[in-house]
């Protein structure tokens, strides 16, 4: 049990550490609390749903072959999209107000998913030592995997595809969704298995490097993404502006003005402050969601 409960507020650590950073990483404002639980509670799902199609189509160790290692991907990549177009897709103004939105997210949603997978890595290396009482052995491996699991991966495979959805879900044709939609997946799918690819190989340098490039990627979609925020032309047309006179989209000037998690004109406020609630949130609901997750995957091993 101190192993459980010691891995499980490990694993915690980090991910809220991702968390916290992603969050501040919007531009304008701070999403509402609501929404950001509702993303983290859809990735820690999508473990069971990957449980459940691992069990029914085996596909073998990622390390065996290149289709075992994109096959890996694409269920991990699919069930987390599935879950998230069950919950976030059908957030509404001013929950979700901009493509930005949904890069949040989504991220959310991957860190969900690594959270509990970063517990999982961790407890199965290091209970056989444990059990044996190798305290050195222990230390060794524990130390070893904790290094591992703290690349950010899921974070940044779904706060990039994350984008993409939140295009998908502004297109106004089923069609343009449609391929939008499919894009996020394709482009999660590449990223993971390139990830994976790296880490199979035990290139650490290399996947340090790999994982500097996604966070680049990120923050130059971000760039993009604030330049072209309904937020920021909303910032230059009170400022009057050049090129900014004219309002062009579909909701007023105050639905943003008055959207929740924005502060302007007034200063923004720290984001300790704000993220707190996330935090307390959490800190209550993950040791039981992933005791939920943990019995609800030991009960597809034994069914299944």
């Amino acid at each position: 049990m101190t192993l459980f409960l010691q891995t499980t507020y490990l694993s915690a650590a980090l991910s809220l550490l991702y968390i916290f950073l992603l969050y501040r990483s919007h531009p304008y404002r701070r999403l509402p609390t609501v929404s950001t639980i509702a993303a983290f509670v859809a990735g820690m799902v999508a473990v069971v749903v990957v449980v459940i199609v691992r069990r029914l189509v085996p596909i073998g160790p990622i390390e065996s072959s290149a289709s075992a290692l994109f096959a890996a991907a694409a269920i991990e990549e699919a069930a987390k999209l599935a879950l998230a177009m069950a919950t976030i897709w059908h957030l509404r103004f001013p929950n979700v107000a901009e493509p930005i939105d949904f890069a949040i997210l989504f991220g959310v949603v991957g860190i969900g998913f690594g959270i509990y997978e970063d517990f999982w890595y961790i407890f199965s290396a290091t209970y056989s030592s444990w059990v044996a009482g190798d305290a050195g052995r222990f230390d060794e491996v524990f130390r070893l995997i904790v290094l591992a699991r703290a690349f950010p991966g899921h974070i940044l495979f779904n706060a990039i595809s994350g984008f993409l959805l939140g295009y998908a879900y502004f297109k106004r044709r089923a069609g343009q969704k449609g391929f939008w939609i499919l894009l996020t997946l394709l482009v999660g799918v590449f990223l993971h298995a390139g990830f994976n690819g790296i880490a199979v190989a035990g290139e650490a340098p290399l996947l340090l490097a790999y994982v500097v490039l996604l966070i680049g990627v990120y923050i130059g979609l971000r760039r993009v993404a604030a330049v072209r925020s309904p937020i920021a032309l909303l910032i230059r047309h009170i400022r009057q502006e050049e090129g900014a006179e004219v309002w062009t989209l579909d909701r007023s000037p105050a639905e943003y003005l008055l959207a929740e998690g924005f502060d302007w004109p007034a200063k923004r406020r720290g984001g300790l402050f704000q993220f707190y609630p996330v935090i307390l949130s959490l800190a209550i609901l993950f040791p039981l969601l992933l005791i939920a997750v943990y019995f609800a995957n030991r009960a597809v091993w034994a069914i299944l």
